[in-house]
This record gives structure tokens, sequence and C-alpha cells, in this order.
């Protein structure tokens, strides 16, 4: 884990990218099957302290997410699996051309007509964290990164570029066209095969109309 306050800021520049490093390895290893998607997350705890995080897949068939990965309350997981993607501040996350949405960044007034922030997050006591939408290289959709926090943490610009960063090697191993088409949730739900994954790949991403 890194911990920050004693030492050069180079010399936790330096940790921090070691530690992006090995959760690109982890995504590696996701995208191929070798490993679960759990520990792209175990990975992405030595580049950031977080209380929960979660890899969600981005499912266009159903139009909705699926977890991969996770470790937020059921309730939080149902919320981000079928709401997040109707939430006001999803518009505001969900581009391309946009680093992670990290939430001391997002306007107050958004955040009060926010149902995901005001009626699943704040009873968490979440403060902090991060939302990453995920796009592959051809600019495809195909799921998230969330991240939170209980309590306000100073986060340094290096860990906010490493996560923007990260996003091509995230969205690989979260994507069923570079890894294996078929995967269960956390909950152990029915998965999929691969002819409703090629069909799903067909739809539209969030948003798209």
């Amino acid at each position: 884990m890194i911990i920050l306050g004693d030492g050069s800021a180079a010399e936790h520049t330096a940790d921090i990218l070691d530690a992006a490093v090995q959760v690109r390895e982890a995504a590696r290893s996701a995208t191929s099957g070798a490993t679960g998607v759990g520990t792209v997350l175990a990975a992405l705890s030595e580049v950031m302290e977080y209380d929960h995080a979660s890899l969600t897949r981005w499912d266009p068939l159903r139009r909705r997410h699926t977890t991969l990965a996770g470790s937020y309350p059921d309730d939080a997981t149902a919320y981000i699996e079928t709401h997040l993607d109707h939430d006001p501040v999803f518009p505001v996350l969900r581009s391309p051309a946009r680093g992670g949405l990290w939430l001391s960044d997002v306007p107050r007034q958004l955040l009060a007509k926010s149902p995901g922030f005001q009626e699943v997050l704040r009873p968490l006591r979440i403060e902090g964290g991060v939302a990453q939408c995920l796009f592959t290289t051809d600019g495809r959709y195909v799921g998230m990164l969330n991240v939170s926090t209980r309590r306000p943490r100073r986060t340094p610009d290096a860990v906010r570029a490493v996560v923007t960063l990260l996003t091509e090697a995230l969205a690989a191993a979260v994507d069923p066209r570079s890894g294996p088409a078929v995967r269960g949730d956390r909950h152990g739900r029915p998965r999929r095969g691969r002819a409703a994954a090629r069909r799903a790949l067909a739809a539209g991403a969030p948003g798209a109309g």
C-alpha cells in the first residue's frame, strides 16, 4: 500500500507508477482469462486506497451493467448495474475524451440531484472516489470502474493520471471481444454464452439512443 506523507514527491510518484504497472499486468492477465477480474481491483488498491470498488461490463442488449468484480453492498451494486446509466451524473462522466470523474470535482448542485449519491453513496458515508467510464481503442463503451472512500483523501496528480492511463487496459479486461466472452458476476448469476455476447455488441451504448 502506498502511504502518502513521508519521503519526496518523486519517490511517491515512482511508487504509484510501479503499482500502476502491476494493475496493467493484472488487467492483461484477466483479459487472457488466466486470472479473474478481482485481481485487477486488488492491484488497484496498491495505487489508491479505497473502501469499495467495482469493475462492471456494459451489456447493450439488456441496457445495464454487470458486475465482474466488486466490494460494494448489494443495494449499491444493484444501483450501479441497473440505474447508474440514468443518473444525472452519468452524462457528465460518460465521454471518451475525459478522464475519471472524481467525487470531489462534481458540482454540489449536481450531487443534490443524483439519486446515486443521495440514496446510495451518502448512506455509506462515501466522501471520495472516482468513476471512470471504460472505452476501447475503437471507441466502444464497455464498462465502468467505480472506486469509493469513506473519508476524503488527498489524491496526488500522479494517481489521477494513472487512472486515466489505465483506461484501455481496464477496458480490455471487461470487453467481451478481447477477453473470455463468458464470465459470471460476483453473485454467481447465470453466465451468457458467446452468441448472446455477440448480439449485445451489436446494440448501442448508454445514451446513444
